[in-house]
């Protein structure tokens, strides 16, 4: 990417199988599959790609919903004594931002120590690790900037409080953190942005307005999370960035394969049309009011 604007992630990289189905089995039933594909993926991986395809070189290379299952391999072998060799000790400490994901919670709270300890900005997605609950991150989001999580790892965080909403969650973990950004894509509704007490909702991307149609939205949120943290390091304004991201989600859930994210042409045209779609048919494009309401 260049020494202008370095950015390391730390997480997973896999070979995914998708299965393509016009719907899901319900328990004890066969349904047929229509065809089964596979695509290089891993959050971590997904996500590196996503910003390199912001902050790099241009190079050419049903409903859509999901379910995953993930057997982490040798990503869950990954230990605070991998991050101490000489290649990967760089990779941590000469950056400007680092993105932290779904490696082992310790191993992700010692890379976070140190990059925070040399100025560099922090953003972290713990994904899975969500289901080990709030108490378990504290270290991590301590030293944080930013938390990116989606509807259900928000949830994750707090497993005893059925009864709050996302919005209360929120304010919860940012009224405990009041230092951190927290961040909550919310699918098709867009995302929340919530910190210094305030919450922003930025509008999420109908890509039938585009004309476009959802297939996979496996590596929506990998695809959020590279393109939100590349704007960041570009010095956009969080929502600025936050908006940029909603699209590259929508536009990776038109397309099948995993890193399916835009490239930076790509998404700076679909921008482009989406304004003139918007100046049409306008709709608020950020507001401070009312949690947006699930589509049905």
């Amino acid at each position: 990417m260049g020494t202008d604007h370095l950015l390391t992630v730390l997480g997973a990289i896999n070979w995914d199988t998708s299965i393509f189905e016009d719907r899901f089995a319900k328990q004890g039933e066969e349904v047929p599959v229509n065809r089964v594909e596979e695509f290089s993926g891993g959050k971590g991986a997904n996500v590196a790609v996503a910003a390199a395809r912001i902050l790099g070189k241009e190079k050419v290379d049903g409903a859509g919903r999901k379910t995953i299952h993930t057997h982490f391999g040798a990503n869950e072998r990954m230990t605070v004594k991998h991050l101490k060799r000489p290649g990967v000790l760089r990779t941590i400490e000469e950056p400007q931002m680092i993105v932290v994901m779904d490696a082992p919670t310790e191993v992700g709270r010692r890379a976070v120590e140190m990059a925070r300890g040399r100025g560099e900005t922090v953003v972290y997605s713990p994904a899975v690790r969500t289901r080990e609950g709030l108490r378990s991150l504290e270290p991590i989001l301590r030293d944080a900037h930013y938390l990116v999580v989606d509807q259900i790892e928000l949830r994750n965080l707090y497993p005893d409080r059925a009864e709050v909403n996302e919005e209360g969650i929120m304010r919860m973990v940012t009224a405990t953190h009041p230092s951190l950004t927290l961040v909550a894509t919310l699918g098709e509704r867009g995302c929340a942005v919530t910190g210094e007490g305030v919450m922003t909702l930025v509008e999420g991307v109908d890509v039938a307005s585009l004309g476009k149609k959802v297939v996979n939205t496996t590596g929506c949120g990998d695809a959020f999370l590279g393109v939100f943290a590349s704007y960041l390091l570009l010095d956009f304004p969080i929502l600025e960035a936050a908006k940029r991201a909603n699209l590259a989600g929508a536009l990776k859930a038109t397309r099948y394969e995993t890193r399916g994210s835009p490239s930076k042409a790509e998404l700076d045209k679909e921008l482009e049309t989406l304004e003139k779609v918007r100046q049409k048919r306008p709709v608020p494009r950020v507001s401070r009011g009312a949690w947006p309401a699930r589509r049905r």
